[in-house]
Parts: structure tokens; sequence; C-alpha cells
């Protein structure tokens, strides 16, 4: 049995409850290696389902003791129905919603992939070691399940996918209450930036029959950013300003210089014809 596969180290793993006639399950590991990567990541393919942080701890912890994990960082599409993961949240315009440093690493994952952190480099060091070992013995390891395994499992996260009728009516409600105060306030900070008038004396045009999603929430991002947007163009043409002003100082300073270093040559011209009696002024 092969123990690596293109850079992949592969180790083989038994699900805890099961009979040890049933046959393995591979996992592939390496060094995760990125622009991002600190050295202490590692990245794992072809994880079993309901694989989550505290599944990891379990792990390891029978694995590689000492070698503790910090995070554990999942693909969007390992328990997504769609091939391809959108953020439709990038296609709403003046919406601010909160996004997790690790949202965009989960979103670029293959389906049933995962990176593990571990908390510094000795414990990434020493698990990864282990793994290393067992993958070389090809010694089956027990994955832990948080959970029994089987069809009555299956069936409860396949019927969890539904919402109940009234659970659903509920939550489209919350939604369109919540759409409305958006709007709302939306629509008040529109009205209050047209009553605001810039440092020339202009008031800002700020029309009334804005019904429309772009003109409610995309120009409620611009309506509130115009001021800054001024004054930091401003800022940028004084410092254009300042820097041809440093150019032209340094240049006049380089004259100066140069008709400096020019008379003490001329000084010291003198100087040596009087020496030897040759300068005659007239």
């Amino acid at each position: 049995m092969v123990s690596e596969i293109k850079g992949f180290h592969v180790l083989p793993v038994q699900f805890g409850g099961t009979s040890n006639k049933q046959k393995p399950h591979y996992l592939y590991f390496k060094k995760h290696e990125g622009s991002q990567s600190d050295g202490r990541s590692l990245f794992v393919f072809n994880l079993p389902i309901e694989t989550n942080l505290n599944v990891i701890k379990k792990f390891f912890q029978a694995v590689a003791l000492g070698a503790t994990v910090e995070t554990y960082i999942s693909s969007k599409l390992t328990d997504s129905l769609e091939d391809v993961w959108l953020d439709m949240t990038q296609l709403t315009s003046g919406i601010e919603i909160d996004v997790r440093e690790d949202d965009e690493l989960r979103a670029k994952l293959p389906r049933n992939c995962g990176i593990i952190r571990f908390v510094d480099k000795s414990a990434f060091s020493l698990a990864f070691s282990e793994l290393k070992k067992r993958s070389s013995s090809q010694e089956n390891l027990t994955w832990p399940w948080e959970e029994p395994m089987g069809s009555q499992f299956l069936l409860n996260k396949y019927r969890s996918r539904f919402l109940d009728p009234q659970q659903l009516s509920d939550s489209v409600s919350q939604a369109l209450v919540q759409f409305d105060e958006a709007e709302r306030e939306s629509m008040e900070q529109l009205q209050q930036q047209a009553s605001l008038v810039d440092e020339d004396g202009f008031t800002m045009v700020v029309g009334s029959h804005r019904k429309t999603k772009a003109g409610i929430m995309g120009r409620q991002k611009l309506a509130s950013t115009v001021e800054v947007d001024k004054a930091s163009a401003k800022l940028k043409k004084k410092e254009k300003e300042d820097f041809y002003r440093f150019q032209l100082r340094e240049k006049k300073k380089q004259e100066m210089n140069d008709l400096l270093s020019k008379f003490k040559q001329d000084q010291e011209r003198v100087r040596l014809m009087r020496e030897k009696k040759r300068f005659r002024p007239y």
C-alpha cells in the first residue's frame, strides 16, 4: 500500500463503532503552503462527514498528545448542495456585512477539504511527524464520531434541510421586517445628506423618488462617503503640490551648492595664481 501520492501522505482511518473488517477510509494530508501560511497549518483532503473542531481535537488527542489544535477551517462546499460557492452578498451594494477572517479561505477550499491550524509550530511539528509515522506503518487509526452514524442519522440530516411551514413563515416575516427597517434608515440618511452643505457652499442634490435597491442602498454609500472622497482628493492634490514645491526647493538648493562650489574653486585658483605672481586682475 502506497504511503504518499503526489506530495500527499496517505492515512487510513477506521470509523469508531464499526467492525475492523470494514475497509478503511483514507485521508490525504500535507503541510499547508500559501501566501497566508504561517508554518503551523495542515491541509487535509477527503475528510469524513460531520467533521468539526471538536472531532479534530479528539482525533489529535488520541494520535499526538500535546499537539494542540487552535482552529479548523472547513470548505463552504462540504455541506452545500451546490458544486460552486457564490457569495451573493457581494452582489448587493451598500450593505455592510460582518465577514470573518477565514471566510475568503473557506470559499476557496474544495469540497471535503480543510485546514487544521495548531497553536504553534512545535505543536504542528509534533502532529505532522506522528501522522507521517502512522502513514508509513499503514496503521488504522480510529476516527471519533460525535454521534452514531447510520440510516437514522442520515434521515434526520435530510429532514433538517427543510423548514417547518410555520418556521419558514416566521423567517420570511422577520426578513421582511428587517428589510423595511433598513429601507427606512436608508431614506432617513439620504434626507440628512440632502441638508448638508459642503465647504464650497454647495448643497448636495438627493432625489426624493429613489425606490430601487440601487437607489436606496447603493446611493447611500455614495452619499455617506462623498465628503470623505472630497477631503481625500484635496489631500492628494496638496501632497502633489507639496511634492512639486519640494522639487523646486531641491533644485534651487542644488543650484546654490553648484555656485558655491564654483566660487570656492575660483578662489582657490586665484590664490594659486597669486602665489605664482601670475594674478593680474587688470
